[in-house]
């Protein structure tokens, strides 16, 4: 189903094609109305349009103005132009900024159906076709190296992909690695000069840092490169299958390696004779220095986050201050057993799921915390101690990014660390970290459910005393200081009814009790209601009982003589 939506400044018009004709039939599954150029980009911005009618003749930003911005943001909208100026030069206009239909005013319903059904075919036509298809590859193709590079800076961090979605990634992202595959890291850290660079520059020169290792690697190596979050660059480096061998003279592949040996000595020292010469190109060429620090080798994907971790263990120990080293750090690194908190600072981090509000994944993430207590640390009040500060720092700050105090949110007693009570034994730590999460989301829950209590309770108050005059939805959101598709949205959430159908529903119930009055005549109902044109509100009505005025109000007095 496909979405329509219609701009005019003249509010009978939008309404009228929008309410009374039925779009369900041609295939538009939702209509929504703008009554200035500006209000129709707003829509265009929250919401996929498939179809626009717009008006040309409008105040401020006219329809061929709003036309040449949707053919240069939103391309694939397909666009009806209706005008009651029979002009040349604006069928000119229309045709030079790609419309599909111009329509003259006053246009009938089933022209007006009649276009908009060829549009919806071609729209269904273009969808079956392979120039959708080559968009989005082209698109996917563009933004390759930035989603390879994520996907790096995920496994040194330590999130964990099954064996069948991590191929699946490799494969879609076109990285050439398999399972066991041998691998080292080289890390590289911009120094001096490169170091105080702008946002701008820096990046352009660790640009040329990847450019540059890459052209320097691969005869011999495979690179595989991220900016992790410290942001130093990280290369993950494979053995490129050597240039000029045939099947017939290759060697069966040897088992992969166990992760505690060396890869070859000529490949260690090629490795780190590379290395050097980056050192001396970014120092030759761009004018500052590096310091690269060169892994051991493991097996992909299970050492990867260990091997990172040993090299930024090493880059603090071994680099710290000084610039310009080359380190090979199974040669320099003393190993030392990792005493973390594994499921604690992988990511996604818990300060971050609690600010997205994904409560069942921060529920997830504690118990994976719990667990690794309980299975590695039962015993170690260091650990328990570093998780509970941890966890209290991000339940802090969740609560103070939403202009509350913590103590507000959880209450006194679980709010207070005196005396590190929660922490006395795994149980009661246990007992601590799911009781305040819990009233932690009971309590973010509830000001959410009160917050659209109240904005509800402010739209309706609005309509119901502004009925007669201007209630469209941009007025609505203007009074509220509020955008206009989330007041839509809200009022729908809270509600079950369109805002747009409740204002019909009280102009309609309104329209009874004034029909009632045998004094009044027909248009003089529709001007109280606030319709301008009285067969709209003819129509409208029609639509909305099944019978015309005439025929309601001759109803009632069958009901009186009875």
């Amino acid at each position: 189903m496909f979405q329509l939506l219609i701009v005019d400044d003249e509010a009978s018009v939008v309404d009228s094609l929008a309410d009374t004709l039925p779009w369900q039939e041609i295939g538009i599954s939702a209509v929504f109305k703008a009554y200035s150029g500006s209000e129709a980009l707003e829509v265009l911005k929250t919401n996929t349009i498939d179809i626009m009618m717009t008006d040309i003749r409008m105040p401020g930003m006219d329809g061929l103005e709003l036309l040449a911005l949707v053919r240069r943001e939103w391309k694939w909208v397909k666009c009806i132009l209706l005008s009651g100026h029979a002009e040349f030069s604006y069928a000119q206009e229309a045709i030079r900024h790609d419309a599909h239909e111009y329509l003259l005013k006053p246009v009938g319903d089933d022209e007006v159906l009649a276009k908009a059904g060829q549009l919806v075919a071609e729209l269904r036509r273009e969808r079956d076709e392979s120039r959708a298809y080559e968009r989005v590859a082209k698109a996917f193709q563009e933004h390759l190296p930035k989603l390879r590079g994520d996907l790096l800076a995920d496994l040194l961090q330590g999130t964990k992909l099954s064996a069948d979605k991590l191929g699946h990634k490799l494969e879609s992202l076109k990285i050439e690695m398999a399972t066991d595959e041998r691998f080292a890291l080289l890390l590289c850290r911009l120094e001096d000069r490169l170091a105080e660079l702008d946002f701008y520059s820096l990046s352009l020169m660790e640009y040329a840092v990847v450019n540059m290792a890459e052209e320097l690697f691969e005869d011999e190596f495979r690179l595989w490169s991220c900016k992790d979050i410290h942001g130093y660059l990280v290369f993950l480096v494979t053995l490129r299958e050597r240039r000029g061998s045939s099947p017939e003279q290759s060697e069966p592949p040897a088992p992969p390696m166990p992760f505690a040996e060396r890869a070859t000595e000529p490949e260690e020292s090629r490795l780190q004779s590379i290395a050097s010469q980056l050192q001396l190109g970014v120092t030759r060429y761009l004018k500052g220095s590096v310091s690269v620090l060169i892994s051991r080798w493991g097996s992909f994907p299970a050492d990867i986050q260990q091997l990172y971790e040993e090299i930024l263990l090493s880059m603090r120990r071994q680099v710290g201050q000084q610039s310009g080293l080359l380190i090979y750090v199974s040669d320099e690194l003393e190993r030392m057993p990792v005493h973390a908190l594994q499921r604690l600072n992988e990511p996604p981090m818990l300060v971050h799921l609690l600010e997205s509000g994904d409560f069942e994944r921060t529920r997830d993430k504690l118990n994976g915390v719990w667990e690794e207590l309980s299975l590695k640390w039962a015993d170690s009040r260091e650990h328990m101690t570093e998780a509970f500060f941890s966890i209290y720092a991000s339940f802090s700050s969740f609560a103070h990014k939403n202009g509350r105090q913590l103590t507000d949110m959880i209450g006194p007693l679980l709010s207070d660390v005196t005396g590190l009570t929660p922490i006395r034994s795994l149980e009661s730590f246990h007992q601590w970290m799911f009781q305040s999460l819990e009233l932690l989301q009971q309590c973010m829950e509830s000001e959410t459910r009160n917050d659209r209590e109240n904005a509800v309770r402010k739209i309706k108050h609005f309509v119901e005393k502004h009925l007669v005059d201007d209630v469209s939805l941009q007025t609505i959101a203007d009074s509220m200081y509020m955008h206009p598709v989330h007041v839509s949205r809200i009022f729908k959430l809270e509600t079950g009814e369109n805002l747009s159908d409740f204002v019909l529903r009280l102009k309609m119930e309104k329209a009874a009790v004034l029909l009632a009055d045998p004094s009044l005549k027909n248009y003089e109902v529709a001007l109280r209601l606030g319709y301008q044109n009285p067969n709209y509100f003819i129509k409208v009505f029609k639509k909305y009982y099944s019978v015309t005025p005439q025929e309601f109000r001759q109803k009632l007095e069958t009901v009186g003589e009875l």
